[in-house]
């Protein structure tokens, strides 16, 4: 379904998610262009600080672009989304509550190409530009940066696993709500919200667990750039500036990543839900 959704609105996905990626770009090449600013002004060379303006005004220009453009895009693929699936559930002769369950679950096919598609391709332009910026100010930072994405590749594969299961279970007891709470049953609903309750924790505790071990890369990549800094080879305080603030947007990069794994590993299981045709005796 979510891909046969992206096909119907290819054109104006396409559309919102490049205007989304150009603003992201321009916002991660943003602490290179103040690195060079900072040493053109230590030069008494005043034109690199015009050069920063412009780039934050086009930089603001497109964010805001983006902004107005997704939220036109995204209301209209909700709407076809909800009409096209209530009547499809009601030619299956699903029952109300399911459908109601469900419809109330398709939510999360617009909030993941809303936000979760945006978020992955900001983390892979952020991870690719700090990774370039880095190797080209200093190489060996670059490649401590290029090491880590395969143990890390392999805790968040190890999240995905876990991440749909869990999920499975928390849309298992989400179906269900709506016949639950049609009962109104005090002690049926309560048990319900506390099931709930703990399905999230789960999941929850789940991301924090590969979180902090992802955190772990964190301080080996802060330590191996003070270690080369204090050997001395970045002279200019601009290049000092820039290694530290990319650094730091590769750290931030990362910490998406968990996230859109969780968001893909809900959405397998949400796949699956919405193509299965129940049978009812």
């Amino acid at each position: 379904m979510i891909l046969g959704l992206a096909r119907s609105h290819a054109a104006s996905l396409g559309s919102a998610y490049g205007l989304t990626s150009l603003a992201h770009l321009f916002g991660q090449l943003y602490p290179l262009i103040t690195a060079f600013a900072i040493d053109g002004v230590l030069r008494g060379d005043f034109r690199p600080i015009i050069a920063l303006g412009a780039w934050h005004l086009l930089m603001m220009a497109l964010e805001v672009a983006a902004k107005m453009y997704d939220t036109r895009v995204f209301t209209r693929v909700y709407t076809d989304l909800a009409g096209r699936f209530v009547e499809r559930a009601h030619a299956e002769g699903l029952p109300p509550s399911l459908i109601t369950a469900r419809a109330i679950l398709s939510r999360e096919y617009i909030d993941f190409l809303e936000k979760d598609v945006p978020g992955a391709l900001t983390s892979a332009i952020g991870l690719i530009t700090a990774m370039a910026v880095l190797i080209s100010l200093d190489h060996v930072i670059g490649l401590i940066c290029l090491g880590l994405i395969f143990p890390l590749t392999i805790i968040n594969m190890g999240l995905g696993k876990r991440a749909v299961a869990l999920n499975r279970g928390l849309n298992d007891r989400l179906e269900r709500e709506v016949a639950l709470l049609g009962r109104g049953r005090p002690t049926t609903v309560r048990r319900h919200f506390e099931a709930l309750a703990q399905w999230r924790i789960r999941l929850s505790d789940s991301e924090a667990r590969a979180f902090g071990l992802m955190e772990l890369s964190v301080v080996v990549l802060i330590g191996a750039a003070l270690w080369r800094l204090s050997l001395g080879d970045a002279v200019q305080v601009g290049a000092v500036y820039a290694i530290f603030s990319y650094v730091w947007r590769f750290v931030i990069a990362l910490d998406q990543v968990p996230v859109t794994v969780q968001q893909i590993a809900k959405l397998k299981d949400l796949e699956r839900r919405m193509n299965q045709v129940p049978t009812y005796a």
